[in-house]
């Protein structure tokens, strides 16, 4: 590794070195001026600057002054600013330079769409831009939540404070079931990038295509929508070195409320008189458990980038280092070291265009073992932390194992209870993650309209995972009840991941001028390689901890024979042939339309290729009516697009065989291969048709703005992976196959508006709020019978069967019924009352009957809510004072319903227990009762977790600067993040869950079950709250 970061380091440094020798290379000399308000007066801050014809430019400062070395033979400068009129202004013998624009006729945005940009006023579809001066503020390590509640209709959800965790994303809801349920992302036009491979301080847009006909270009990987990134690069002037960093601070806002040692002898004394003099209950201690496991924690981030360019060559280079801890007492949070470096020189009279990105990202991670906080939940408050803790009634002989065999740690005999802080110190998971991408770009403009462009990109991966339990571990199965005769003595395992994202691409654009028309074609070329391989080697039983996951060969499993080790490797290919023309009729009406003709090797061999096509169009009704008062935009549009999926692994077409069992033949385990997955040649891709509806606005001189959509949108041939179906006799687990035969449909209503309220040289006030709502339905296409249970449950039961098992699923898929909702059984309080025990409605009336009891008849389940959001909405703030400026964002999801986890297990049925081990708070009034069945799911666990919450806020100040300062610009910040909630959620992080990891330690990162909404588990990660401080420094 060091050997690769020094190539590396002298790699860049050689590149730098080149660049500057460039810049010095050409004749130059320095203008300078300022841009201003035509009308206020104001300074236009950010106004752009460009020598005409070139990529030689820069942008105004916050007094809109300038400073730009141009060419000796250049001619004309072009300054232009967004709601402005462009102007050229020509240079002669003139240095110094005072210009004045005018507020314009339209927008004159420019908008990152697929293969190319528009002006805002071109845009035919359904798309959202958002510039890095309006992302979110804060500790923020994930890019998605730079854009969080910015983008109507893009829903963004990270329950939990976990800095390993990345965030979920859902554009419009849901569209798929397989791997593609996050829309496509692409980073300075390579697709299917990984946005942890760039540095949210590196980012300088993000463009989101929503609607069908804007994302249709991408083909068979657009489906759940596409958002581009688009990165920060240099500008052609004098170079400029940034720095940017903050410390912040990490704290517990949400986590379950539990019962201090006082509280818990008083309420089991209440309920078993007697019972809190028994030292097996009371042990003397007063342990804060949630305290113990969890700390402040403090993170530091540091920015450092420096650009410029002259002479054809811009360039811009940035190194980011960010050291984040999380709330977990140990073994919690991640150190990533990430470089960017671009390059863009034109030559041949500027007909030649070639860039260069090469970014490295390196990332070790902690993996706290969440289930630290699940005990701390419920553990015994009057334990103590370690067995020999003076002035604690540790009984010896309670033990069955003694406590020596748990490292010291206070243990209990009860099979569910474990000590938090050994959890948390007896285990550990380590992620170290290499994440490579290069990207080169060559671009030849044969004549002002016709150009040619060829990309090529690889992106590497690789991880190096590892999790080891220690031998004295009780939580890892030394000492449980079923062990305790032969204890596991130590579990570890150890993966690898190398995936890999080739890209080759060829596009060439012709542009037609007709006058007062015009007419650009779109022609390109498209093949990505996927790759992915994988190693697992775990084992139990270990002769010492001292070398941890790093010796699996020390298991006594690998001894045994029955350790269990796989490996895998994977290979698909995407080819694309696509095309696009987008005609513009005056400058009222543009039309666009395009098709994408796509071919995997994911598909069944008779379904290997598609076709999606798009049309979409505007009309700009204040130019076509003529309209006037006060109109300044009012633009209709309308578009219809096909967008695909691909099949989320690389073989789901095929036969596939693996483990199905061991038998012993002559005293020898001898692994038996069975079929898992049966043959389905007409695999194909999903297919989503999308008609979008539109109005963009502008009024009162571009003041208030905005734009008003509504969508409906039907995926067909959805694939519905992992289904089991018939097994052939004798047969050890489970036949799957991945059927394509269900539809969604989907709708809602979108809405944007920004206002600028107040613009003055000391004051100014700008409010916008987003809006959107979501409906999407399961239809039935007669093909597929009844319901289709989810998986991937752990529900407590004394229902038949044990938790977990199909014949108590929550979440279910029925035909008619909004996706995503929660199915189970209803209490009949007033009658449990009456009765002394729990009484379940008898749905379908045949209680009386065999097998008709409503706590195991499925057909006594009905759908009680649902996890998805009906709406949400985000309202921004942002004041300037002055030099100081202030904002803030408040955001919220409501009808959406969560499956309390935690209530279910340690709630009622413990507080109506006073079951020794626990220590969930629990009200007097129910202290003692009688009731029985508590523990079975019911409505009375679903609650409505609707929230509001004051999202991020920041306060800045720009230092004012002498002339002398050897500084552009310094400006210092405080910020904070997950401020307060407002809802009337019992648990304690009422963010909507879209997929479930299940009940593991909270180690698994990945997007988890789609089939699975709204479940808040017992191992959810607390909730926190951050406060920052930082600066920005140019020079």
């Amino acid at each position: 590794m060091k050997l690769l970061d020094n190539r590396f380091s002298r790699g860049l440094l050689f590149l730098l070195l080149m660049i500057g020798f460039t810049s010095v290379a050409s004749a130059q000399r320095a203008v300078s001026g300022t841009v201003t308000d035509a009308e206020s007066g104001d300074p236009l801050i950010g106004a752009s600057v460009l020598v005409t014809g070139t990529s030689t430019g820069t942008i105004t400062d916050f007094d809109g002054n300038f400073s730009i070395n141009v060419p000796a033979n250049a001619e004309t400068l072009t300054f232009s600013y967004t709601g402005f009129s462009s102007q050229e202004v020509t240079i002669g013998d003139q240095s110094v330079f005072s210009v004045e624009l005018s507020s314009g006729e339209t927008l004159e945005e420019v908008v990152v769409i697929g293969y190319g940009s528009v002006t805002q006023n071109e845009v035919t579809s359904a798309v959202t831009s958002v510039d890095s001066k309006d992302f979110n503020a804060g500790n923020i390590n994930d890019p998605t939540q730079l854009v969080q509640g910015k983008v109507a209709g893009l829903q963004i959800s990270k329950p939990g404070g976990n800095p390993n965790q990345n965030a979920t994303l859902r554009l419009r809801g849901v569209s798929s079931f397989g791997g593609n349920q996050g829309p496509l992302i692409i980073i300075d036009g390579v697709v299917g990038a990984d946005l942890q491979t760039v540095d949210p301080a590196d980012i300088e847009s993000i463009n989101v295509l929503k609607d069908g006909s804007a994302a249709a270009i991408y083909g068979v990987q657009a489906s759940s929508g596409v958002v581009l990134v688009t990165t920060k690069r240099g500008r052609a002037g004098a170079g400029q070195l940034e720095y940017r960093g903050y410390i912040s601070a990490d704290q517990v806002a949400g986590a379950p409320e539990s019962a201090s040692a006082s509280e818990y002898l008083r309420l089991l004394e209440e309920a078993n008189p007697g019972a809190s003099d028994d030292p097996t209950n009371n042990a003397g201690a007063d342990t804060d458990w949630i305290d113990e496991v969890s700390r402040t924690a403090l993170s530091h981030v540091h920015n450092l980038s420096y650009s410029g360019g002259s002479g054809g060559t811009t360039y811009r280079a940035s190194a980011n280092y960010r050291d984040i801890q999380g709330i977990g007492v140990t073994n919690d949070g991640f150190r990533q070291l990430n470089g960017r470096l671009s390059v863009t020189q034109k030559a041949l009279n500027d007909k030649l265009t070639l860039q260069a990105d090469v970014t490295a990202t390196d990332r070790d991670a902690d993996e706290f073992n969440v289930q630290a906080f699940r005990y701390a939940t419920i553990f015994n408050p009057t334990s103590p932390i370690f067995v020999d803790e003076p002035g604690t009634n540790v009984r010896e002989d309670i033990f069955e194992l003694g406590q020596s065999n748990y490292g010291g740690y206070y243990e209990t005999v009860f099979d569910d209870a474990f000590n938090p802080v050994a959890i948390a110190n007896q285990t550990s998971a380590e992620r170290q993650t290499t994440t490579n991408l290069y990207s080169f770009r060559a671009g030849y403009d044969f004549t002002d309209d016709l150009k040619l462009q060829v990309n090529y990109s690889r992106q590497r991966k690789q991880q190096v995972y590892g999790f080891f339990a220690s031998r004295e571990s009780k939580q890892a199965g030394n000492g449980q009840a079923d062990n305790i005769t032969s204890p596991v003595k130590g579990t570890a395992t150890r993966q690898t991941f190398d995936d890999r994202n080739d890209l080759f691409e060829v596009t060439g654009t012709y542009n037609l001028d007709l006058g007062n028309n015009s007419l650009e074609l779109l022609g390109g070329y498209s093949w990505q390689k996927f790759q992915n391989q994988s190693l697992t080697f775990s084992g139990r039983g270990f002769p010492t901890n001292a070398t941890g996951f790093n010796n699996i060969g020390f298991s006594q499993d690998i001894t045994n024979g029955v350790a269990s080790n796989s490996s895998f490797r994977g290979e698909s290919i995407v080819i694309g042939f696509f095309g696009r023309a987008r005609f513009s009729l005056g400058d009222a009406y543009n039309i666009t339309a395009s098709v994408r003709r796509d071919g995997s090797s994911r598909n069944g061999p008779d379904n290997q290729w598609d076709i999606f096509p798009s049309v979409s169009a505007s009309a700009d009704l204040v130019k076509a009516l003529d309209l006037s008062g006060g109109v300044n935009s009012l633009k209709l549009r309308a578009g219809y697009g096909i967008t695909g999926a691909l099949p989320s692994g690389q073989y789901n077409y095929l036969q596939r065989f693996n483990q199905a069992g061991q038998f012993i033949i002559n005293g020898n385990p001898i692994t038996a291969i069975g079929p898992v997955n049966n043959e389905n040649p007409s695999l194909r891709f999903e297919k989503k048709g999308e008609f979008n509806v539109g109005l963009d606005f502008a009024f009162l001189d571009y003041k208030l703005t905005g734009s008003l959509d509504y969508y409906i949108r039907n995926v067909k041939d959805l694939i519905l992976p992992n289904v089991p179906v018939s097994s052939p006799p004798f047969l050890f687990g489970t036949v799957e196959a991945n059927v394509d035969n269900l539809e969604l449909t989907s709708s809602g209503i979108e809405l944007a508006l920004s206002y600028d309220a107040v613009n003055t040289e000391k004051f100014s006030y700008t409010p916008s709020i987003t809006f959107a709502t979501y409906n999407t339905m399961v239809e039935d296409n007669g093909e597929t019978e009844g319901f289709i249970f989810a998986d991937g449950f752990e529900l407590p039961t004394s229902a038949p069967g044990s938790p977990g098992q199909n014949d108590d699923r929550l979440t279910q898929i029925r035909f008619g019924d909004e996706f995503g909702g929660i199915y189970t059984r209803v209490i009949d309080l007033e009658a449990s009352e009456a009765a002394g025990t729990f009484v379940f409605v008898d749905q379908d009336g045949d209680a009386g009957e065999d097998g008709g009891d409503p706590r195991s008849d499925k057909d006594d389940r009905v759908l009680v809510g649902n996890g998805l959001p009906d709406f949400s909405i985000g309202f921004q703030n942002q004041f300037r004072f002055g030099a100081v400026d202030f904002s803030f964002f408040i955001r919220g999801d409501f009808g959406h319903d969560l499956a309390n986890m935690n209530n279910n297990f340690y709630g009622l049925q413990n507080n109506l227990n006073a079951r020794p081990v626990d220590n969930v708070v629990v009200t007097d009034e129910f202290v003692g009762l009688e009731i029985q069945d508590q523990a079975i799911f019911s409505d009375l666990y679903v609650e409505d977790a609707s929230f509001l919450v004051l999202d991020n806020a920041q306060l800045g100040f720009n230092i004012n600067l002498p002339e002398s300062s050897p500084f552009r610009s310094i400006r210092p910040y405080i910020a904070g993040q997950n401020l307060f909630y407002i809802t009337g959620y019992s648990g304690f992080d009422p963010n909507v869950r879209y997929n479930d990891n299940g009940p593991g330690n909270g180690t698994d990162t990945t997007n988890g079950n789609p089939l699975v909404q709204g479940i808040d588990r017992r191992t959810t990660y607390w909730r926190t709250r951050t406060f920052t401080f930082g600066v920005s420094v140019g020079l």
